[in-house]
C-alpha cells in the first residue's frame, strides 16, 4: 500500500502559528480575498474589474537591478523581486539574461522560508548557492503542505555579463518567498469537487497569488481535477477535457465570466447546473459565475431543492451523558434536553462513546459489549463484540466504521443491517490506533496512529461503490504533536484536530486545515476526549474526572462537572 504522501508538517513553527489561527478561526476570512487590487500575472481581458467588498492585495513594488551590482546583490534582489507576481514576474524577469528570461518558470511552486536560515555562498566565479530552511511549500497546482526540518535546502544560480551587467543565466523554477511576505502575497481557497452521489461539495484546499489573475487561476485549478489524495472520493461535473477558450476569466461587477471549449457540450442542463455550482462554491464568496461555451450563451438556472450541501454544520450545542441523561446542553445551565427517539435506548447500553448521525436518528455507540447501532424505532444491534474497540463512527450514509485499538488495520463497516464488510487500511505499518473519524460529507477519514517510532495523523479519501465503502485512498500525513496519541475530530469540513499527552506529561491539541497551515493549541490538564463543533472556537474538551471545558480568551473554562461521555454529532439534518 503507499505510504503517506507528504513531508512530515512541522508543530514547531511558531509564526505560522500565529497565522493559523487567524485563518482557523475567522472562517470568513479564509475565502480568498485575492480577486480585487493591483493585476499580476496572466491577460487581462478589457471588462476585467476588481471584485468589489473584498480585502485589496497588497500592492509590492520590488526594486530592478542596479547597475553594477555584483551577484550577490543582483541575486537577493531577484529573490525579492520574485515575491511579487505583477505582469507575470516582470521586474523579476528583468534580473535574468533575455534569453533565459522566457525560459524561467515561476509557476512550478514556492518554496516558504523561516529567513534566519538563508545563505548566499560562491560556489565558482559564475555560480552562487542560495540556501533557505524551507517552512512550507505550495506545488504547481496551490497544494500546500508544511515541512518538519532544520536542514537547509541548496539552490544553485549561475550568472554572465551582459552589456557589462550581471544578469542570471540559470535558477530553479518557482520562487522563494519569507513566511511573512507569503502571508500578504497569498490567500488559501477552497476549490468544490462532488461526492459520487451529487450530495454534497467536498472541499479540496489550494493556495494561489492574490490579484486580479486569482478567479482564473481558481477556474483552472477545477477544471484539472482534485488533489491526488481526494480523487478515488470525489467526482466533478465538468465532461473530460473540458478547458477554458481564453486566456482569462472575465470579471464584471462580482460576475465571474467562463467560457468553456467545445468539450461542455456533452453536459446536459442538470450537469451544467451542477458545473455552474461548482465554480461558485469555489470562486470567492458573493461572486456569481456566467457560464458560456465557445462564446454561445447557455440556458442553466439553478439547482434549487437539488443543490449539494456544502460545509454541513452540527447544533451548537453540547451532547452529554451526565447523570443518567443524555442529550443536548442548554447554552446556560445544566439542563440536558434529550433526543427524543434515542436517548433512552443510548443510556440503557452504558455508553463509552456515542457518535450521532444527522438528523440524530441513529448512532454508533460503544458499550462494554462492544459497538452497537442505535437506530430509532428499532431494538439496539450489536455488530462489533470485538475487545479494545475505539469509539466508532458513523457516516452520511448510515455505516459505521470500527476497529480495535491494538489492530488499527482491522477495519469493519456495518451498514444499516449488520452486515460486515473489512476494508484495507492505508497504512500496514501502523501498530495502535487512538482514533477514526469520519468527516460529516462522508467522503474523508482521519486517524490517529502509532507505529514502531512515531505518532502519525492522517487523512484518506473514502471510495464508494453505490454508497457503500469498499476502500481507503493513500494517506496524507497531517501535523501532529509527538506524543501519546489520544484522540482527534472534525471541526467543520476543512478542519481537523488531534490530541496527544507530550513527552512532559501536558496535553496539547493541534488544529489543522487539510491543505493548510496548523495551529497548537494548549489543552485542559487530564483531558482524554475533544469534540468538534462548528469553528475551533468552540471546540469542547472532556477531562478525565468529567468537567466538560470550552474556550474562554486564551485560556480553558469548566463549564460543567459530572459529564460521563462527550458525544460526536455528524450534523443537523438528515
Amino acid at each position: 500500500m503507499p505510504s503517506p504522501s507528504v513531508c512530515r508538517p512541522s508543530v514547531r513553527r511558531a509564526s505560522v502559528r500565529r497565522r493559523a489561527l487567524v485563518a482557523l478561526v475567522g472562517v470568513a476570512a479564509l475565502l480568498l480575498t485575492a480577486c480585487s487590487g493591483i493585476p499580476r500575472d496572466g491577460g487581462v481581458h478589457e471588462g476585467q474589474a476588481d471584485i468589489p467588498g473584498d480585502d485589496p492585495a497588497p500592492v509590492f513594488l520590488p526594486s530592478g537591478p542596479q547597475n553594477d551590482a555584483d551577484m550577490e546583490a543582483i541575486l537577493r534582489g531577484f529573490i525579492d523581486a520574485a515575491s511579487s507576481p505583477d505582469s507575470n514576474y516582470d521586474i523579476a524577469r528583468e534580473y535574468l539574461t533575455p534569453a533565459y528570461s522566457e525560459d524561467w518558470n515561476p509557476d512550478t511552486g514556492v518554496t516558504v522560508d523561516d529567513v534566519t536560515g538563508r545563505s548566499f555562498t560562491m560556489l565558482d566565479e559564475q555560480t552562487m548557492q542560495f540556501s533557505v530552511r524551507p517552512v512550507a511549500e505550495v506545488d504547481a497546482s496551490g497544494q500546500y503542505r508544511e515541512i518538519d526540518s532544520n536542514e537547509p535546502v541548496p539552490l544553485p544560480y549561475s550568472f554572465v555579463l551582459v552589456g557589462g551587467q550581471w544578469r542570471i543565466s540559470s535558477a530553479p523554477n518557482g520562487t522563494v518567498i519569507d513566511e511573512t511576505t507569503f502571508s500578504d502575497v497569498f490567500s488559501e481557497q477552497a476549490l468544490y469537487y462532488f461526492d459520487p452521489g451529487f450530495t454534497w461539495l467536498v472541499p479540496d484546499l489550494r493556495w494561489f497569488p492574490r490579484g486580479a489573475s486569482a478567479p482564473t487561476k481558481i477556474v483552472r485549478a477545477v477544471l484539472a481535477g482534485p488533489s491526488s489524495w481526494l480523487g478515488t472520493a470525489v467526482t466533478t461535473a465538468f465532461p473530460q477535457g473540458t478547458a477554458l477558450t481564453a486566456d482569462a476569466v472575465r470579471v464584471v461587477g462580482r460576475d465571474a465570466q467562463v467560457d468553456l471549449n467545445s468539450q461542455a457540450l456533452g453536459a446536459d442542463r442538470v450537469a451544467l447546473q451542477r458545473m455552474k455550482a461548482q465554480l461558485t462554491a469555489s470562486l470567492p464568496a458573493g461572486t456569481s459565475v456566467t457560464i458560456t461555451i465557445d462564446q454561445n450563451s447557455q440556458d442553466i438556472g439553478e439547482l434549487g431543492d437539488n443543490a449539494p450541501i456544502v460545509n454541513p454544520r452540527v447544533d451548537a450545542r453540547a451532547l452529554i451523558l451526565r447523570n443518567g441523561e443524555f442529550g443536548l446542553l442548554a447554552a446556560s445551565g445544566d439542563a440536558v434536553s434529550p433526543l427524543t427517539q434515542l436517548s433512552n435506548a443510548v443510556v440503557a447500553l452504558n455508553p463509552t462513546s456515542v457518535t450521532v448521525a444527522a438528523g440524530h436518528t441513529r448512532a454508533a455507540v460503544l458499550s462494554a459489549a462492544g459497538v452497537y447501532i442505535v437506530t430509532a424505532g428499532e431494538e439496539p444491534l450489536l455488530v462489533d463484540s470485538r475487545a479494545a474497540l475505539i469509539a466508532p463512527s458513523i457516516d452520511s450514509d448510515g455505516f459505521v466504521w470500527s476497529v480495535p485499538a491494538g489492530n488499527p488495520n482491522e477495519i469493519v463497516v456495518y451498514d444499516r443491517s449488520g452486515a460486515a464488510t473489512s476494508i484495507e487500511s492505508p497504512w500496514p505499518e501502523a501498530t495502535a490506533i487512538s482514533a477514526l473519524k469520519v468527516s460529516r460529507d462522508g467522503t474523508r477519514l482521519v486517524a490517529l496512529l502509532r507505529t514502531a517510532t512515531e505518532t502519525r495523523f492522517v487523512v484518506t479519501a473514502i471510495e464508494r461503490n453505490d454508497s457503500a465503502p469498499v476502500a481507503l485512498g493513500a494517506p496524507l500525513l497531517l501535523a501532529t504533536n509527538d506524543g501519546v496519541p489520544l484522540d482527534a475530530t472534525w471541526i467543520d469540513e476543512l478542519t481537523v484536530a488531534s490530541l496527544g499527552r507530550l513527552p512532559s506529561g501536558e496535553e496539547r491539541i493541534l488544529a489543522q486545515r487539510i491543505g493548510g497551515e496548523s495551529l497548537d493549541l494548549d489543552a485542559p490538564a487530564d483531558t482524554v476526549t475533544i469534540v468538534g463543533s462548528n469553528s475551533v472556537r468552540d471546540l469542547r474538551a472532556l477531562t478525565s474526572d468529567g468537567s466538560l471545558t470550552v474556550q474562554r480568551g486564551l485560556g480553558w473554562q469548566e463549564r460543567l462537572d459530572g459529564v460521563g461521555l462527550l458525544a460526536t454529532q455528524q450534523g443537523i439534518g438528515g
